[in-house]
């Protein structure tokens, strides 16, 4: 008798260890699955400003994929924090299980306080080579190797929509974002990104610049809410 519970408890015991390696290899590859789909594949990131209005709505969900890492005109992009948070090891990894399974709505080493230190939804508009300017929130675009400036408007391939501001006749064009400024040409590798709401979203006009390596994802799909689902 006292064999056979010997027994019983030597098998209960390896079938527990078998369900606790499960257990382990399943939060094992599912670590190792989050990682890859956020780094690689696809992933959804919450709009929660107005800065890319009317297209993309405020408190909208849109999903970006750093697989697409080719840009053109008219695409919309998500820049990196300008402003890095130094976090260990430990805390970056679970922050991206946070990240994940809350629809990138909470973290828990973003810095909210800190100018810079989110990621920003903005959109491609000048390219590497163009020669530039702003009049009245409107970018002239003149692509290297031609002749003559174009709006934003008759270049694009992507029709997309902007919210304008329309300042009285004795507005002091020094306070809030510049909606003029005279022409400069973006060198290798630069883009010059834009927030569809032109009046008050800090882009470009007042960063300068970016470079392919600011970017991390390009937007294709808005899913959320459901009466603004478009495909980009």
């Amino acid at each position: 008798m006292n064999r056979n519970i010997e027994v019983f408890s030597y098998q209960l015991k390896k079938e527990r260890q078998k369900r606790a390696i499960s257990v382990i290899l399943f939060f094992i590859c599912l670590y190792i699955f989050v990682n890859l789909a956020i780094t690689y594949l696809v992933y959804p990131v919450n709009q929660n400003s107005c800065s890319m209005i009317p297209d993309v709505p405020e408190n909208s969900v849109v999903m970006v994929s750093p697989l697409l890492n080719t840009y053109e005109r008219g695409d919309i992009v998500l820049l990196k924090p300008r402003n890095s948070v130094d976090v260990n090891f430990f805390k970056r990894q679970a922050d991206i299980f946070v990240r994940f399974f809350t629809a990138q709505k909470i973290s828990i080493i973003e810095k909210t306080e800190l100018p810079a230190s989110k990621a920003h939804l903005r959109r491609v508009v000048g390219m590497p080579g163009d020669t530039i300017y702003m009049r009245d929130y409107v970018l002239y675009i003149k692509p290297a190797g031609q002749k003559h400036f174009l709006t934003e408007f008759e270049i694009v391939d992507k029709p997309y929509n902007v919210t304008f501001f329309v300042p009285p006749s004795d507005w002091d064009t020094e306070i809030g974002i510049k909606g003029s400024f005279d022409e400069f040409t973006l060198g290798y590798n630069e883009y010059f990104v834009l927030a569809d709401n032109r009046k008050s979203s800090d882009d470009s006009r007042l960063w300068g610049a970016v470079n392919k390596e600011d970017v991390s994802a390009k937007v294709f799909m808005c899913y959320f809410p459901f009466k603004s689902f478009r495909l980009f």
